[in-house]
């Protein structure tokens, strides 16, 4: 039983450093949140490798109900309410709201300080079913609180407003969040009430799950949108005659599709990364890098009224074409559908031409933007 346990604690520091450094590799496909993920993960890495080191040469790792390590669960647990925070309403997190939510950690962890400073005794239980006798004591009350203080943050994530310039979860999210880490707390108060071989087995197996879980979710089912003050769409009601070309999907409109989830991840990322700006970009390739497959990703894309893959990238790109034009950031068009992602002027004029009914002389100038001569050599060429 004493090495079934060593080896699940190593196993279980190996797979979390596995998870966070996976979490790392990919911050930049997602948000805040994921390197946020990412050190909590760490930190469980860190316990499980003080306890693996401890076992390993033949002494006894801090006992569960310990002051010191109900202080660091608590930490542990703050920790996992600042990422929904941070997913459900990017960039409110600063260093000040931080320290706001974890100053009543802080509290606790004076009080212990100068309890041991004023000669207060710890005494070693095991657990806290052999603690309770002994509840009229301070040092054993005060770890009675720690442990319920446990509980209290997984409640909060109920509570925590969604922002209306984001749309990066959803209810069902939240649950599933809830209900991972309230597994995973329920798992640990079993080791806290009996703190037997068999139970820290176990809990360490879930623990792991759910870390494990919850990186899944944030990886492959969450879904990442940027904020409408960040899309690469310019805004309708400047482009008439193409609203209908709009990319960007309401919500409301493929939430009860089959395939709302494969739109939705290919929304986020076409729109995080500008992937039709890729020439080269297949439907195989945007399959791939949206953890998906070519037959699922094509149903989706009918499914939620595209004609095909071609007709969805090449929507995007006239689109981008027509925001560089608008926003002034160049005055060739050539270059803009270059950038856009075309691989020729001629496949560029025709699609232009099929979703806004126009050349892109004629249409700029309905919008009031000035054609220079090089721009009108364009037309030329129709």
């Amino acid at each position: 039983m004493h090495t079934l346990y060593i080896a699940t604690v190593f196993a279980g520091a190996l797979v979390c450093l596995l998870a966070s450094l996976l979490l790392f590799s990919r911050r930049n496909d997602g948000n805040r949140s994921r390197v946020i993920l990412a050190v909590i993960v760490l930190f469980s890495v860190v316990n499980y490798s003080t306890r693996f080191f401890a076992l390993l040469n033949g002494n006894i790792p801090e006992l569960v109900v310990s002051a010191k390590l109900l202080l660091q669960a608590n930490f542990m647990v703050l920790g996992y309410i600042l990422y929904p925070i941070e997913v459900i309403a990017p960039g409110w997190l600063n260093r000040w709201r931080v320290v706001k939510l974890y100053s009543y950690w802080l509290v606790l962890v004076a009080v212990y300080l100068i309890t041991e400073w004023a000669g207060i005794r710890y005494t070693a239980f095991g657990s806290l079913l052999e603690m309770l006798a002994f509840a009229g004591r301070f040092e054993v009350w005060f770890r009675l609180v720690l442990a319920l203080f446990i509980f209290i943050p997984g409640v909060l994530v109920f509570f925590i407003h969604r922002t209306r310039l984001y749309q990066n979860s959803d209810h069902i999210w939240v649950k599933k969040y809830v209900a991972t880490l309230s597994l995973n707390v329920l798992a640990y108060l079993l080791v806290l009430l009996f703190n037997h071989p068999v139970f820290n087995i176990i809990y360490y197996y879930i623990s792991v799950g759910c870390s494990l879980y919850i990186v899944y979710m944030e990886l492959f089912d969450r879904i990442i949108v940027p904020s409408t003050r960040n899309m690469a769409t310019p805004p309708a009601q400047h482009r008439p005659d193409i609203q209908s070309m709009s990319v960007s999907i309401p919500t409301n409109t493929i939430v009860d599709k089959k395939d709302s989830v494969v739109i939705r991840r290919l929304e986020s990322h076409m729109h995080t990364n500008k992937a039709w700006r890729n020439p080269d970009l297949t439907l195989n390739i945007l399959a791939s890098e949206i953890f998906t497959n070519r037959t699922s990703l094509a149903q989706a894309l009918h499914e939620s009224g595209y004609e095909s893959y071609t007709y969805y990238i090449n929507r995007l790109r006239t689109e981008d074409f027509i925001l560089q034009i608008e926003s002034g950031k160049t005055t060739n068009f050539q270059e803009a559908f270059f950038e856009a992602g075309f691989r020729s002027r001629s496949t560029a004029l025709r699609n232009f031409r099929l979703f806004t009914g126009a050349t892109p002389s004629e249409y700029f100038r309905r919008e009031g933007i000035t054609v220079d001569e090089e721009k009108e050599s364009i037309k030329q060429t129709i």
